[in-house]
C-alpha cells in the first residue's frame, strides 16, 4: 500500500514539474523585449530599408530579389508595429503609441513598392520610409533618455 502511495506521489510531483517548466518556458517566450532591444530592432529596420533603396537603384537586382526584400520589410515593420502596441498598452505609454503609428505610415509607404505598383522613378515611399523610421528611432532615443532619468531619480 505504501509503495503505491508513493508512486502516486511521484507521478503527481512529475506532473507539476512539468507543469511548471511548461508555464516558464510560455512566459519566457511571450516576454516582451527592453526598449533597448526595440531600438537595435529599429536600426536594424532602418537598415534594411537602406538596402531596399539601394537595390531600387540598381538595375541587377531581379523582380524576385526586389519582391522578397520588400516583404521582408513589410513583415518586420508589421511585426514591430504589433510589439511596440502591445509594450505601449502594458506600459501605458503614449510616445511608444506614436512609434507604432509612425511605423504603421512606413509599411502604408512600403505597400506599393511590394509588387511595383511604384516604378523606379518615383521612390518617394522609400525616401518617405527611411525618414519616419528615423524619426521613430529619434523618439526612441528620447524613450531611452527618460529610463535613464527615471533609474537614476529611483535609485536616489
Amino acid at each position: 500500500m505504501t509503495v503505491e502511495l508513493l508512486i502516486e506521489y511521484v507521478v503527481y510531483a512529475a506532473i507539476i514539474v512539468c507543469g511548471l517548466i511548461i508555464l516558464w518556458l510560455i512566459k519566457r517566450v511571450t516576454k516582451l523585449p527592453s526598449h533597448a532591444e526595440i531600438r537595435k530592432r529599429l536600426n536594424a529596420f532602418c537598415e534594411d530599408l537602406r538596402e531596399l533603396l539601394k537595390s531600387e537603384h540598381k538595375d541587377k537586382e531581379s523582380a524576385y530579389d526586389f519582391f522578397r526584400h520588400s516583404s521582408k520589410c513589410i513583415y518586420t515593420a508589421d511585426k514591430l508595429v504589433y510589439v511596440i502596441t502591445l509594450m505601449a498598452e502594458k506600459e501605458r505609454d503614449g510616445n511608444l503609441d506614436n512609434i507604432a503609428m509612425t511605423l504603421e505610415g512606413v509599411r502604408n509607404a512600403l505597400a506599393p513598392y511590394k509588387f511595383k505598383t511604384k516604378g523606379k522613378e518615383d521612390l518617394s515611399g522609400l525616401v518617405f520610409a527611411v525618414e519616419q523610421t528615423k524619426k521613430a528611432i529619434a523618439a526612441m532615443d528620447l524613450i531611452l533618455e527618460r529610463d535613464k532619468d527615471f533609474r537614476t531619480k529611483r535609485a536616489r
